[in-house]
């Protein structure tokens, strides 16, 4: 068998740096002292556990001019394992990557269409290139009201060079990415997927594919939701002759921190080489125990498991989402009694509840989870009643003018019931998931005010300037 160093270099490297006993006069400030027993150290007590393991790239891993090429190494090996030309590895999650995306495709007042539900670092990749959107819409559900895919026909009308799609979006739901990849291409368009949600596609998941697979030119993909990596690790990766490689670089090179931590990155290289070694077997397992767990929930009179037949659309096999009106509880409640016995979900609104199954899920527990929420939702029953989708999944903006104008343009306070009419300078996004109501450079409507208010009643709205929601930062006219 080969070595560490040839399996996964950067691992290696890192494990290699905690033998060596280092006693570095550089960063970072805590010098590698917090190991058990050094008990001296200032401190101590709170600090050890939380940066004991805690080795830097630069001047760790690898020396400050990166001769050993640890990094690179590993990068390579990523990409060649996932059918890729190139890899970046992130540690600012797929938020960066997807930052990096928009500024590898489009530039100043440039128009790129993007999927209107795509995470709120899409609008920050816009702010920060300078792009124009044109967006583009999923088709949703008719009855229960989320995205089911980006059509082909959604990309009728635009003259944009790149495209920015999300697949699977935050529910589970995929896009046919070979289709739109297609069409992208035969009109000489760029594509990127963020597939965030998605990492385990690239590692053999049967009868699905990864978006790079299936035709996208760049894939921005999590390590840390459905994979092993650490908090915030991702990738952004490139195939074929559409991306400008120089460009690419920059672009990440831009978005990222000078002092990377090797141990986040070498969780990147581990990850891979365990689902490499192993994944074809973990994936299979955790899909057979996300069935069987649907399976116990869709059981439960009034409940509807978001799967192929209930959609129509492909759904991610590890994603438990559930729609609830006809079962007369809300996700919302659910999700505060699952906390309370210790279960997180991923998400929770009035309709739905979603739930993230990883490699690592054990079989008993997951089916212990499913039939606990089972017993719930018959405790919680009350009337049938309509759904009341998330507006993220249906506002359809009016841009005025382009994200980063507005961002830093003169900006002024007003009530938000008295703004509409105005242009934002400023988003709101309740989250999770993510998808912003309103972003900067869009028109004010009643409908976005009444979205934001409901999105306040129900959860957290993000990334605006007014936590309660009463006001509203507009361009000053």
């Amino acid at each position: 068998m080969s070595s560490l160093e040839e399996r996964a270099p950067l691992v290696a490297a890192v494990l290699a740096a905690r033998a060596r006993e280092m006693q570095p006069l550089q960063i970072p400030g805590h010098k590698w002292r917090y190991q058990d027993g050094a008990t001296d150290v200032v401190g101590f007590d709170l600090l050890h556990t939380l940066v004991r393991d805690d080795v830097p790239l630069q001047g760790g891993a690898d020396d400050n001019a990166f001769s050993g090429r640890v990094l690179a190494c590993a990068e390579e090996l990523y990409a060649e394992a996932i059918g890729a030309d190139h890899t970046r590895f992130l540690v600012g999650g797929s938020s960066q990557g997807n930052i990096a995306a928009l500024l590898t495709v489009a530039g100043d007042d440039q128009a790129v269409a993007v999927d209107r539900t795509s995470h709120r670092s899409a609008l920050s990749g816009l702010v920060l290139s300078g792009a124009v959107p044109q967006w583009i819409y999923p088709d949703i559900h008719p009855e229960f009201g989320i995205p089911v895919g980006m059509p082909v026909a959604a990309l009728e009308g635009i003259n944009a060079e790149a495209v920015f799609v999300t697949s699977p979006a935050y529910v589970g739901t995929m896009t046919n990415i070979g289709t739109l990849a297609a069409a992208c291409h035969a009109a000489d368009r760029t594509l990127v997927v963020d597939q965030a949600w998605g990492a385990h596609f690239d590692f053999g998941v049967g009868g699905y594919v990864g978006a790079l697979q299936a035709g996208a030119d760049i894939a921005v993909t999590s390590v840390h939701k459905a994979l092993l990596g650490y908090s915030q690790t991702a990738t952004i990766s490139c195939r074929g002759n559409r991306v400008d490689m120089h460009r690419f670089n920059r672009s990440v090179d831009a978005t990222a921190t000078t002092s990377p931590s090797a141990t986040l990155l070498a969780s990147i290289d581990a990850t891979r080489m365990v689902m490499q070694e192993f994944g074809s077997d973990a994936i299979g397992q955790a899909v057979e125990t996300t069935r069987e767990a649907r399976r116990i929930l869709a059981s439960v009179s009034g409940v509807v498991v978001f799967d192929e037949a209930s959609l129509g659309c492909v759904v991610d096999p590890l994603k438990i989402a559930l729609w609830l009106p006809r079962a007369g509880c809300t996700g919302v409640e659910l999700a505060e009694a699952l906390w309370r016995e210790g279960h997180g979900v991923e998400s929770a609104d009035n309709d739905t509840l979603v739930m993230t199954v990883s490699l690592v899920d054990e079989r008993d527990v997951v089916i212990g989870i499913a039939t606990k929420l089972a017993g719930m939702i018959e405790k919680m029953r009350g009337a049938s009643r309509s759904g009341m989708p998330s507006a993220v999944w249906s506002i359809r903006p009016e841009v005025v003018m382009s994200p980063r104008t507005a961002t830093f343009a003169p900006r002024r306070r007003v009530a938000l019931g008295d703004a509409v009419g105005e242009i934002s300078a400023e988003q709101f996004c309740p989250y999770p998931p993510g998808v912003p109501l309103i972003g900067p450079g869009e028109r004010v409507t009643e409908e976005v005010v009444a979205a934001i208010e409901m999105a306040g009643r129900v959860g957290r709205v993000a990334y605006n300037s007014d936590a309660t929601l009463k006001t509203i930062e507009v361009v000053a006219s």
